[in-house]
């Protein structure tokens, strides 16, 4: 009886065998063609951390996304010279433009005195709000502007902490950020030590336009009501 069980014993191990190598032989081929295409292998990508804006490096992609923003104003104002600084990174040229530029936006007075009066905060256009969120949001990958700011105050419910997690105060309220205002040329600059950080923005930085010194009229006012 042992001896005719035998060569069945015999053929399902050579059977089994022969399973084994076939599949061995699919794996090695799979692995094979994954090698030889790079579109199948994944690279790893970094998550930035909370509260800091990894900006991207400027790449075509991101050249392209501002070009194709409308420079859209309902005062003629030009947006170039802001969306050439943005491209290049220069955050301080790029913030110091959109002062200037939204002073523009808003009327003669806001032109005149280098902040934004209540009667033209009041009155100051969805449309150039638009634009210089749309510039600044496409060339940080969403992590800055007026959108971006938003964003952090809304998941916050409070100012005082927004300012915080954006880099404009701290927790007692002192001004990390703070301006000063020279009669001479009617305009606003920062204090010596007091800038924003230009480096390395945290998340919903830039732009500082209107914020810590005009508490006479609300550029958040003008956000909500453009429904940022």
């Amino acid at each position: 009886m042992k001896n005719n069980n035998q060569p069945a014993l015999i053929l399902t191990f050579l059977v089994v065998l022969g399973l084994f190598s076939l599949a061995g032989a699919v794996i090695w081929l799979g692995l094979r063609m994954q090698s030889n295409n790079p579109a199948a292998t994944v690279s790893p990508v970094s998550s930035p951390s909370a509260g800091s804006a990894e900006i991207p490096q400027q790449s075509g992609d991101v050249a392209q996304q501002l070009n194709q923003v409308p420079l859209e104003s309902d005062r003629s104002v030009d947006y170039r010279k802001l969306r050439d600084s943005l491209l290049q990174k220069n955050w301080r040229a790029a913030d110091r433009e959109t002062y200037e530029r939204l002073l523009e936006a808003a009327g003669p007075k806001a032109r005149s005195i280098g902040f934004i009066p209540k009667e033209e905060m009041d009155l100051l256009s969805c449309k150039d709000l638009q634009t210089v969120d749309r510039l600044w949001s496409s060339a940080s990958n969403g992590l800055l502007g007026f959108t971006a700011q938003q964003g952090v105050l809304k998941a916050l419910g409070d100012y005082r902490k927004m300012y915080d997690e954006v880099g404009w105060q701290n927790r007692s309220g002192e001004w990390a950020i703070e301006w000063t205002y020279n009669p001479q040329i009617k305009r606003m600059d920062y204090k010596t030590g007091k800038e924003p950080n230009f480096t390395k923005p945290p998340a919903g930085h830039f732009p500082t336009v209107e914020r810590g010194y005009n508490f006479d009229a609300s550029l958040d006012g003008a956000l909500k009501r453009c429904k940022f």
